[in-house]
This record gives C-alpha cells, sequence and structure tokens, in this order.
C-alpha cells in the first residue's frame, strides 16, 4: 500500500498548505523534507527527512525516491489541495452524480478512494500514477495514460527500483518533472493520470522554488529539456509568469511536452529490435531455404 507521504519544503515553514488539509489519518503518514538550514524552523508532529543545503528540488526529489527504495509512496508539493471531481462527467460511471457540486474539496473517504484506487494501478505495473490539475475542464475518459504528470507524484518504488541508477535525476534544476517523465518512458514503463481525482494549486508563490527562480533560470534549464529531448519537448509561447510571485519572475517561456511520442518510439525500436524478420531475416529463413534449395 501507499503508506508514505513525502512533502518536499523549502521556506515555507508557516504556511504548508498539502499537510493543513491532510485528515489526521494521512498527516501520520507524512515525512517532511527540508533542508538542514531550516530543520529548527518546522514544529509539525510529523517524521522528517533532512537534506543538505541548496541542492535543488532535483536533487531533492532524487533522495526521496532513494529514501523511499522500493515501497509505494506519494510525493507532493507542499502547496497542493487534493479534489474529488463528479463522477457525472463520465461514461465509466454511466454519468450518475455522486456530489452536489461539480467537484469538491476530498474528504477522508475521497482519499481513501484515490489511494485505493492507485495502489491497484500499480498492481497492474504502473510506475507513476498522478493527477490532473482541478482548474481544467473535465475529459472524456476517468483517467489517461502515458501523460504529463506534476504537483502529486505517486510513485511504485519497486519498479522504479530497477532503472533508478541508470536516471539523470539532477540533469536540470527544474523542468524535472518532465524530465523524469522522459528517462522511464523511453525505457518502456508506463504513467496514468486521474482526471476524477484532481488537486488545486497556484503557480509561483513566495517561497519554494520562486526563492531562486527567475525567468533567466527557469528558461535555461528548460532549454536544457529541450536540448536533451528535442522529439519530445516543443516551446509553446512566452508569457508572463503567474502567481503571487510571479511578477518578480517575469516573461517565462512555456513549454510543452509529447510523452506519447516517446513511448511509440520506444515501442517501434524495441518491437524492431525483438523482430527476427527485421533483425536477423537470414538466420530466420535460411533453414527454410536450405530445405527448398534441397529439394
Amino acid at each position: 500500500m501507499l503508506d508514505k507521504i513525502y512533502i518536499p519544503t523549502f521556506r515555507r515553514a508557516d504556511i504548508q498548505i498539502t499537510y493543513d488539509n491532510l485528515p489526521d489519518e494521512y498527516k501520520e503518514k507524512v515525512i517532511m523534507v527540508v533542508q538542514e538550514q531550516e530543520r529548527k524552523d518546522y514544529n509539525y508532529d510529523v517524521e522528517y527527512l533532512v537534506v543538505g543545503n541548496n541542492i535543488g528540488i532535483a536533487k531533492t526529489r532524487e533522495l526521496i525516491c532513494r529514501d523511499a527504495g522500493k515501497t509505494r509512496f506519494l510525493m507532493v508539493d507542499d502547496d497542493i489541495v487534493f479534489h474529488r471531481r463528479n463522477q457525472k462527467y463520465y461514461s465509466a460511471f454511466d454519468k450518475v452524480s455522486n456530489m452536489g457540486k461539480s467537484k469538491r474539496i476530498s474528504t477522508k473517504r475521497d482519499l481513501d478512494d484515490m489511494f485505493t484506487l492507485f495502489n491497484e494501478w500499480m498492481d497492474d505495473g504502473m510506475l507513476h500514477v498522478g493527477c490532473r490539475r482541478s482548474d481544467l475542464p473535465p475529459v472524456k475518459t476517468p483517467h489517461s495514460n502515458i501523460v504529463f504528470i506534476q504537483g502529486a507524484h505517486f510513485i511504485n518504488g519497486e519498479v522504479l527500483s530497477e532503472i533508478i541508477e541508470e536516471i539523470d535525476w539532477t540533469y536540470c534544476e527544474v523542468g524535472e518533472d518532465a524530465h523524469f517523465m522522459l528517462e522511464y518512458l523511453i525505457r518502456g514503463y508506463d504513467n496514468r493520470r486521474s482526471d476524477e481525482f484532481v488537486f488545486s494549486a497556484k503557480s509561483f508563490q513566495e517561497g519554494g522554488c520562486s526563492v531562486f527562480r527567475d525567468a533567466k533560470f527557469h528558461n535555461r534549464e528548460h532549454k536544457k529539456l529541450m536540448s536533451r529531448w528535442p522529439e519530445y519537448v516543443i516551446l509553446r509561447k512566452e508569457i508572463q509568469a503567474q502567481g503571487s510571485h510571479g511578477h518578480k519572475i517575469g516573461v517565462i517561456k512555456e513549454f510543452g511536452y509529447k510523452p506519447k511520442k516517446a513511448r511509440k518510439k520506444f515501442l517501434q525500436e524495441n518491437f524492431m529490435k525483438n523482430d527476427l524478420n527485421i533483425t536477423q531475416p537470414k538466420k530466420q529463413f535460411q533453414p527454410e531455404i536450405d530445405k527448398r534449395v534441397k529439394k
């Protein structure tokens, strides 16, 4: 089961949105991930994973995944609120309403249902499971496969352990979620994102990555990402950074990702590597040719 909830946090000792919105039973699963320089500022009654100072979010995510080992765990940003969307939007539920509005902040029962469902998906082999953003309109199905996941990362540590040493965790300092996704998709691993269980979060708030992120830093790191994955990372447009801290960041480049294309390429290459008709046609058909020649 998913028994650990890692919350990496930085410069937000007095503002813990994710933690504060969890029911008590789920708060007991929390491990706050804090830098050594800030440990004394955090007085929450939880377990702590203390990491080095100023190591960045990409390295922090690596340390979380290594600490979790082969367990199933949630790695979630510190400014998230989970919601559940009304099932009336989906034919999979016969479009029958299960609440009085379009969505609600998740109750304990909703979180129980989400964790149980996501655990079942991991039983089916999913390495990475996540939630769609609540501000996006509902889509036709309650979940989608091979998509971009951010904010809340439910990870199957046992599956991740198969490739954890192969991943270049700190290739980019931001954009690390997209990089992680592409690292496992090109190796043939799957993800799934729920549209029924969603989350809300504000962009570019005080604290967190906003402490060191500006437009130059954001654009530089994402340019590295696009250079590493030119087939799967595209530049969409330039926009003013949003959120309470956005005016300090400035105009940033917005990028898009093509996870399905990455997955398709793996399937094509893997098929070719294992298809003897392509890789070893002479070896495959030579016995039959020899028989016919002898006749």
